[in-house]
């Protein structure tokens, strides 16, 4: 999965600017959010592949499977390991 912490302002806004949405809503799943899913698949795809040249337009042609392997929605969560970490955290929490 791509890590989005790892994408800058400039590809946030990009993000924003293509969508018409905030990037906080891009989880959102009571607003439509294709346009937001696939501004997002164009700023790691251009950030992967390096290329400045890729257009908006270009990623809009793929389909929805392509892009949810851009975005890393179609890898699988490792479930224990997400259980412990949260188990973790509420024994700091207590402690």
């Amino acid at each position: 999965m791509f890590d989005i912490s790892s994408l800058s302002g400039n590809d946030l806004a990009t993000v924003e600017n293509l969508s018409g949405a905030s990037i906080a809503s891009i989880g959102d799943t009571d607003k439509p959010m294709i346009k937001g899913l696939y501004a997002l698949a164009f700023v790691i795809k251009r950030k992967q592949d390096g290329n400045a040249a890729l257009k908006f337009n270009d990623v809009l042609a793929l389909t929805l499977a392509e892009v949810n392997e851009i975005v890393g929605f179609n890898e699988e969560v490792d479930e224990d390991s997400e259980e412990g970490e949260s188990d973790a955290s509420d024994e700091n929490e207590t402690a």
